[in-house]
């Protein structure tokens, strides 16, 4: 009888890695910001300081630069991509004297398979930019009075993009060339003029459903905890 379980176990274990290879799997991951963690978040800049505090993120810029632009990306690298029909949730975010919101960025490849360039889209609590290698170019188009929001949601689908403030819809278009992107991550942008800036931002809770996993991962918990049953 126990022999003949551990045949059934294993074919079922063999007929889920073939339907998970198939079939992609779509997660839900959420950050409250009770504690740092390296391994779901990676700072990329030297102009700023990231840190933890009660529950938020904080973000504060801190630099002898003057007359710049200051970009700062604070990456997400729990769940790698690339990514497609994804949507975050931000709650309480905000900022004072700058920029803030979240990055979505796409790697662009030259004929030899190496990155020639990234590419972001930067959504801010109160306006929308572009950006190229860090290079923030500033945006003629709508700019809202909400330095800080209750809710902030981004949906990307398939090269669409849709930008929600305290449940108001903001921003809806498409861009062909970004039908995935690589990159998720909050971004800071700041400009800094010959007095030291003291400007920061904040966010309480994080939520990104939609990521990728990988049908591996899934088949060795699966794996893992049929080994569980057997002992």
């Amino acid at each position: 009888m126990r022999n003949r379980a551990k045949t059934l176990r294993f074919f079922i274990t063999i007929i889920t890695f073939f339907f998970l290879h198939t079939f992609a799997i779509a997660v839900t991951w959420q950050d409250d910001f009770n504690q740092e963690t390296e391994d779901n978040w990676l700072f990329q800049g030297k102009d700023s300081v990231w840190y933890i505090e009660h529950g938020y993120l904080r973000t504060e810029i801190q630099t002898k630069k003057q007359w710049q632009t200051i970009f700062e990306l604070y990456q997400f690298i729990a769940i790698s991509g690339p990514y497609n029909n994804i949507t975050v949730k931000i709650e309480n975010i905000g900022g004072n004297d700058v920029r803030f919101g979240i990055a979505l960025g796409k790697r662009f490849l030259n004929d030899d398979g190496e990155v020639e360039e990234i590419g972001y889209y930067l959504f801010f609590t109160n306006d929308m930019q572009a950006s190229r290698n860090g290079k923030v170019f500033l945006s003629p188009g709508k700019r809202w009075h909400t330095d800080a929001l209750n809710e902030m949601v981004l949906q990307f689908d398939d090269g669409r993009f849709q930008l929600f403030g305290d449940a108001e819809a903001r921003l809806d278009f498409l861009d062909a060339n970004m039908t995935k992107i690589d990159i998720i991550g909050f971004v800071m942008v700041g400009y800094v003029t010959n007095i030291a800036s003291t400007g920061s931002a904040w966010a309480e809770k994080i939520t990104i459903s939609g990521l990728p996993v990988s049908s591996k991962r899934k088949v060795t918990t699966i794996w893992g905890q049929l080994k569980q049953e057997q002992l």
